[in-house]
């Protein structure tokens, strides 16, 4: 059997494992085994196996094959931060990994191109090209922690480069189960967050999937008004859908929504724009991150003044939110929140 017809064994969960070993009459034990040669030791190869018997390292390099994707290029930003981009079907992608002093953050993506079409993001400005399977999102995963120091490993798993995760559910969920498992990438489920622009029923189908990660939430404007005119899901899920399933939704003991606010010059930036926002955030738990526009070539819109973002944060912060204002990394390299796109 070629390699192109073999199973990708990167990315099967324990369960997918032992269903093809049962039949054998091996152990359960032995998938665990091969599931934390494969995602916790890097194993190249089924040889490297070794506590497999040697029928059984034959009998899967018939079969499956370990195959991971390998950045083309790597990009390194002023800051610290590494834009990582990858190729498929000739296709780019890519990855942000952020070491910080207390924590090593990695951005993925979840599909190259997007169907959202929003229009502050230029990823959503590609047409869609095609969902990333699973072994894709976390070949990121491996690639991003190879760049690491010696001692150090990415604690934080962040689904916010390209694609809407929640439009690519069948690769997301189990790509995040390989994540935060103990012997595989080890990031604690809380440390992944996946965002959505506001896909409803998949949010429901995500939260039923009890990956135990957090949740953030893009907007742009408290007001469907504005918010229609730059985000096309908001006309089938207004912000009242949006607060509806929020309320409704049962989140682990002490997690909370992350709303990602982007501030656009003109858009949702006023006063009266977070007056409108905390009295949306009454109705559920979560913390903001106010995210000022990071400016692409070819785009329309300006990040707001500082002082405006300022007294933003100071009024949302007099009503008692949990609210940040996050600077983006790798700004000099494309790398930074709405930038990912294609490649020149």
């Amino acid at each position: 059997m070629d390699h192109e017809t073999k199973t990708n064994i990167l990315g099967l969960l324990e369960d997918e494992i032992w269903r093809y070993l049962e039949p054998l009459g091996e152990p359960p034990y032995r998938a665990l085994q091969i599931f934390s040669f494969v995602h916790r030791h890097g194993a190249k190869s089924f040889d490297e196996m070794t506590n497999l018997p040697k029928w059984l390292r034959a009998w899967l390099d018939e079969r499956f094959c370990i195959s991971r994707l390998e950045p083309k290029q790597v990009l390194s930003s002023k800051d610290g931060s590494s834009k990582l981009i990858f190729e498929v079907d000739g296709e780019q992608f890519t990855s942000v990994l952020m070491p910080e002093d207390d924590r090593v953050t990695l951005c993925v993506s979840s599909q190259v191109g997007c169907r959202m079409g929003c229009k502050f993001c230029r990823t959503g400005q590609m047409r869609f090209k095609r969902n990333l399977r699973r072994d894709e999102i976390l070949s990121q995963v491996i690639a991003g922690s190879k760049l690491l120091e010696e001692g150090r490993r990415i604690t934080n798993v962040v689904f916010m480069g390209m694609g809407e995760p929640m439009d690519n559910l069948e690769n997301v969920i189990p790509a995040i189960k390989v994540i935060s498992h103990r012997e595989g990438f080890r990031v604690a489920p809380r440390k992944v967050t996946v965002s959505t622009v506001g896909l409803l029923p998949e949010l429901n189908r995500f939260v039923e999937a009890q990956t135990k990660s957090s949740i953030a939430i893009s907007l742009c404007s408290p007001k469907d008004s504005v918010r229609s005119k730059f985000v096309p899901v908001a006309k089938k899920y207004p912000l009242q859908a949006l607060v509806s399933t929020l309320k409704g939704l049962r989140l682990p003991y002490g997690h909370r929504f992350t709303i990602e606010y982007l501030m656009i010059e003109g858009v949702g930036d006023s006063i009266e724009d977070a007056k409108e926002l905390s009295r949306l955030l009454a109705h559920f738990p979560a913390k903001v991150n106010l995210i000022p526009f990071n400016p692409w070539e070819g785009c329309a819109f300006r990040r707001p003044e500082q002082g405006k973002i300022q007294r933003f944060y100071e009024y949302l912060k007099s009503k008692n939110h949990i609210v940040t204002i996050r600077e983006s990394r790798g700004q000099d390299i494309g790398a930074a929140c709405g930038q990912l796109g294609e490649e020149k």
